[in-house]
């Protein structure tokens, strides 16, 4: 692969110069070309490097500059020139090229993420989007009369057949966020009194890049057990949940959310009785409100992993009742701390 990569730069690299004295025979081209981007990357730096060697071999005039706004064609002040831009957005190299007269881009775009793709391979891609343009009909104006305005052509803008639709403004080099995502984890649920409960949580996700949509569900694995000398008693949880979030990204991988909702809440206890007790098997339902904090870390745009803590308190809170005395309170309020996956879709 390593080597193909490398016949391909090459193999390129000879056919350029064909390309562009072939289409400086056609037409009247300018010969300065105005390299620039926005953007400080490691391997951006060095593609701009080599795409300035590659057009200087070929008798071109390169210029190189900082970009302001890529998408805005040369000035009709400045000499006769083209422009190529490099810029990265959400982990995509963007490649945009305005041939002479142009006005609307050439774009080609780079996965920066794609297997193989390095700083040579971006600067080739980057030549061959300004062989390309030239090809391209020219689109310079022409000088019509004013008493003849009929005769002035109408020309079609290849915009809508070579420019793909960008992302919406991100960071540079922040991975987008999946529109669907499902979160699967273990959770430990801490109530005022006895031992954490250990419970599986599953929740889906819904919403863009600032804020969701979730809806989820939890079930102890294992019941806390709560003993007094009257005999002892085991309770199970389920729970539903319906949250809004919003999100923010601090950098490329790392997200922080919050959110708040509604819960519902099941719990199911059965009891053991010493001699002169008497054992029951009680079920109790109610409502919640929730509130959530956590972070998450992406490997990749479609799997990253979370930590969440959170807190919840119960409207009508069950009591377990042993004997005389009163075991606990179930989530009034209880803590949850929950760790899992990220997996998104879309």
């Amino acid at each position: 692969m390593f080597g193909a990569r490398h016949y391909w730069c090459a193999t390129a690299s000879l056919l350029a110069p064909l390309a562009f004295a072939a289409t400086a025979r056609s037409s009247d081209l300018p010969t300065m070309v105005i390299v620039s981007s926005s953007t400080s990357d490691a391997r951006l730096a060095r593609a701009l490097v080599l795409i300035r060697g590659e057009l200087s071999a070929l008798g071109l005039d390169v210029q190189m500059r900082v970009a302001d706004a890529p998408d805005t064609p040369p000035s009709a002040s400045e000499p006769p020139s083209e422009r190529l831009s490099l810029d990265i957005k959400e982990g995509v190299v963007l490649v945009r090229v305005f041939a002479a007269g142009a006005q609307a881009p050439l774009v080609e775009s780079v996965d920066l993420d794609g297997p193989e793709v390095t700083a040579e391979v971006i600067a080739v891609r980057a030549v061959e989007a300004l062989r390309a343009a030239r090809l391209l009909p020219s689109q310079a104006p022409r000088v019509v009369e004013p008493k003849a305005p009929a005769e002035r052509p109408l020309v079609k803008q290849p915009t809508a057949d070579h420019s793909p639709a960008e992302p919406a403004k991100a960071a540079p080099g922040v991975r987008p966020i999946p529109l669907l995502q499902l979160a699967l984890g273990p959770t430990f649920v801490q109530n005022s009194q006895g031992p954490p409960q250990l419970s599986a949580h599953a929740a889906v996700r819904v919403g863009p890049s600032w804020g969701f949509v979730a809806l989820g569900a939890e079930g102890s694995l294992a019941g806390p057990d709560f003993s007094r000398p009257a005999g002892s008693a085991q309770v199970t949880r389920r729970a539903l949940l319906l949250q809004l979030g919003a999100r923010v990204r601090l950098q490329r991988a790392w997200e922080v959310s919050a959110r708040g909702g509604l819960s519902y809440i099941h719990y199911a206890a059965s009891g053991v009785a010493q001699p002169g007790y008497l054992e029951q098997d009680l079920k109790h339902d109610t409502g919640a409100a929730s509130l959530s904090l956590g972070g998450a870390y992406y490997f990749a745009r479609a799997f990253g992993v979370y930590l969440d803590f959170s807190g919840l308190v119960a409207f009508d809170a069950a009591r377990v009742r042993l004997g005389s005395e009163d075991a606990v309170t179930l989530d009034r309020p209880s803590f949850a701390l929950g760790i899992g996956l990220l997996l998104g879709a879309l």
